[in-house]
């Protein structure tokens, strides 16, 4: 009896059986499931940033700009939705406008504009992120 008890088990072949491969499948899709959400948090993560990056980027070329107009400029007028500056760079007197325009500030002068767009970077669809009011010392 041993002899064919021995004889029948190596007659059958080594494998797998469907109940390990349904185990294995459902593991692989769990874990395939949380590296998927968590490279999405990152990839989230990382376009946030960015978008802060250029925010802060972008205002610090309007500070630099309006920083370096006020230093050259003769008088300040202030407008009902910003101000002009009155300038003398070149000889010519000239003016430069800053108005405020919804969620932008544009800048002209002699001609030429330049916009100024500012949005909270974090939050789809935000309001203006500051406000620009005039104070009387």
């Amino acid at each position: 009896m041993k002899a064919e008890n021995d004889r029948l088990q190596s007659n059958r072949k080594a494998g797998v059986t469907l109940v390990e491969v349904a185990v294995v499948v459902c593991i692989t899709a769990i874990l395939s499931g949380v590296i998927y959400r968590m490279f999405g948090q990152q990839v989230d993560q990382v376009n946030n940033n960015s978008k802060s990056s250029q925010y802060y980027m972008d205002l610090g070329v309007f500070t630099e700009t309006l920083k370096n107009d006020l230093a050259m400029s003769k008088a300040v007028q202030s407008n009902p939705d910003g101000m002009s500056l009155l300038v003398n760079p070149d000889g010519n007197p000239g003016s430069i406008t800053y108005s405020l325009q919804g969620n932008k500030i544009a800048r002209e002068f002699r001609g030429l504009e330049k916009i100024f767009r500012f949005t909270n970077p974090n939050q789809k669809e935000s309001p203006f992120i500051f406000r620009i009011e005039e104070v009387n010392p």
